[in-house]
């Protein structure tokens, strides 16, 4: 039942209720009146009444007078004996007079004579109806008789009903008056309210523009107010809320380490990006349990031992397989309020950190071999100088002079490929590009290693003589470099009489340019770790011929600053092919 509802009904039993009273009371008050003025004016007649009967000079007979009195006044006129019989009556013939009961004790007539006059209302055992009596006695200093007049209550119930009639029709015409009023007062009354209450339903449909008119100073206008100002303050919570929670979810998408908040039976209500492609999903997560996306054993112990009451934080190390990716996790229990009402765990992706801690673990190994050979061999021979050596065998002792210096050398070149790779693994390190003939630089590469090709006997063939060559963006001091480093590999494993070809290839916005060789070629199974630090194929046929095992490492980094790729394809025994790409000017 709506409000408009109720309010019609309450002004309809207020206006019901008032008008019953009224009723009522009109009722009880006419019927009262009406008796009082009825029993006035019947006094009134028997006053005139009593004056005609001692008036009556003609000596009437009493029934002669009281027909006659009763058709002037037109009320029952009866005439009583001093001692109460009925000597007349106009309602009454003469032949049924002596029938008639004595009437000296009927209570109007004894009320008159105490006071002179009385009055009854009683039923009429004569006339069989409920009659209005007063009584008065007459005479000259004694009474005489009584003269009593009656008047039917039939008259009086009559009025009453037609007044009743017309009180019940004015009270039905005002009640329906009443209905219609009470219905648009109730509509105009509750309009503001149904304003209101329409308002305040957009606002929890999340309506933001929901406004409520002010029309009136009242307390329903100071509700609207009240209403528009939460209204507002709500929107601004809302627009707070929503842009904190955009900002939430700006956040957690652009993480790097994945974040899952599960419930405390382990639901999970929360992920984000990063988790889903640490952990390789693909469909929707939230709602099921962690057991249900991931058995990892390391995974759920650690929900389980957060689980328990005791621990507050938690810091595991997990691996998971196939992608072989190494996970720190972080977990620590989400409390509200100082309730536990779930887990909140970060998941940093240390894959990289782990393989560059393994590296720089081999790196230090591979540099502390790599030193001590030399170092100890120099040692070795400075020590037999010392011990005499230089002066007891000159020959000999020169020949270890040369050894030593030879381990100078080398301890030399594998220091400076250790700065050099340095250098460029450092976020500092910039290149000098410029555009430039790479057909320059190659020329000057191979005439650096001229003479070491002619000892073996290896044929340097240069195709980029000559050629009209796109100009490359290229710092001239690293492409000599990773040439150099290119054809001494090709010469250094390249049997004698062999031959080294040095070409370049149009390769879309980039210059392709290949280092060819007829060396001895390198294992498929190698290939893939040919570009690592101190990876070597044959690492005593390399130590013989000097190699550090970082120049191709300082390729590779080289070409990747300028932006180039670097490549390499072989067959053992027929060689190999070395290739990198420079970006065109």
């Amino acid at each position: 039942m709506g409000f408009r509802t109720k309010l019609a009904l309450s002004y309809i039993f207020l206006i019901a209720l008032i008008t019953g009273s009224f009723y009522i009371y009109f009722d009880h008050t006419l019927q009262k009146r009406m008796i009082e003025e009825s029993r006035a004016n019947l006094a009134s007649q028997t006053q005139l009444a009593r004056l005609l009967v001692m008036s009556n000079k003609q000596l009437t007979s009493p029934q002669q007078l009281a027909e006659s009195i009763g058709t002037v006044i037109k009320a029952r006129v009866t005439l009583i004996a001093p001692d109460g019989t009925v000597i007349g009556d106009s309602d009454v013939g003469m032949a049924r007079l002596a029938q008639l009961e004595n009437h000296l004790q009927r209570p109007e007539l004894q009320e008159a004579l105490k006071n002179g006059s009385g009055s009854a209302m009683r039923y009429s055992d004569t006339l069989r109806t409920s009659m209005l009596y007063s009584a008065m006695t007459y005479g000259s200093g004694r009474t005489d008789g009584f003269i009593r007049l009656a008047m039917p209550l039939e008259y009086l119930a009559s009025a009453r009903n037609t007044l009743h009639g017309m009180v019940g029709g004015a009270t039905v015409v005002t009640i329906l008056i009443a209905l219609l009023f009470s219905y648009a007062l109730s509509n105009l009354t509750t309009k503001p309210l149904r304003d209101m209450a329409d308002a305040a339903a957009r606002i929890g449909h999340g309506s933001r523009k929901a406004k409520i008119p002010v029309d009136s100073n009242d307390e329903i206008g100071q509700l609207a107010g009240v209403l528009n100002d939460m209204s507002e303050r709500i929107e601004d919570q809302v627009q707070r809320l929503s842009a904190e929670k955009q900002r939430l979810d700006t956040i957690l998408r652009s993480m790097g380490e994945g974040v899952m908040v599960t419930a405390p039976d382990g639901v999970i209500t929360l992920v984000n990006p990063a988790f889903r492609r640490l952990f390789s999903i693909a469909g929707e997560v939230e709602g099921k349990k962690l057991v249900e996306i991931s058995r990892h054993p390391d995974l759920l112990e650690a929900f389980n031992d957060l689980a328990k009451p005791e621990v507050n934080e938690l810091l595991r190390e997990i691996s998971i397989q196939p992608n072989d990716i190494t996970l720190f996790t972080h977990w620590v229990p989400l409390n509200v309020d100082g309730l536990r009402q779930g887990i909140v765990a970060v998941f940093h992706d240390i894959t990289d950190l782990k393989k560059a801690e393994n590296m720089r673990r081999d790196f230090v190994a591979n540099v502390s071999h790599e030193l001590r050979t030399p170092v100890t061999i120099i040692k070795g021979y400075a020590e037999t100088l010392l011990d005499g050596t230089l002066v007891s065998d000159p020959a000999r002792a020169i020949r270890f002079v040369e050894i030593i210096s030879s381990h100078s050398e080398r301890l030399t070149n594998l220091i400076n490929d250790i700065l050099t790779l340095s250098s460029l693994e450092t976020k500092e390190a910039l290149l000098e590009l410029n555009p430039m003939d790479v057909s320059g630089t190659i020329a000057k590469a191979c005439m650096l290693l001229q003479e070491r090709a002619v000892n073996k006997k290896i044929i340097i063939i240069n195709e980029t003589v000559g050629g009209a060559l796109p100009r490359v963006m290229a710092d001239q001091g690293r492409l000599e470099q990773v040439m150099v480093n290119l054809l001494e590999n090709a010469i250094k494993y390249t049997p004698d009489g062999g031959a080294v070809r040095l070409f370049t290839e149009d390769d879309g916005e980039c210059v392709k340019i290949s280092v060819s060789d007829t060396g001895i070629g390198i294992p498929f199974k190698d290939l893939p770790r040919i570009f690592e630090r101190f990876y070597r194929v044959d690492e005593a046929r390399t130590r013989e011929q000097g190699g550090t095992g970082l120049g191709l490492a300082i390729v590779k980094h080289i070409v990747q600053l300028h932006g180039g790729n670097v490549s390499v394809s072989s067959e053992p025994g027929q060689g190999s092919v070395f290739s990198f790409t420079l970006k065109k000017a």
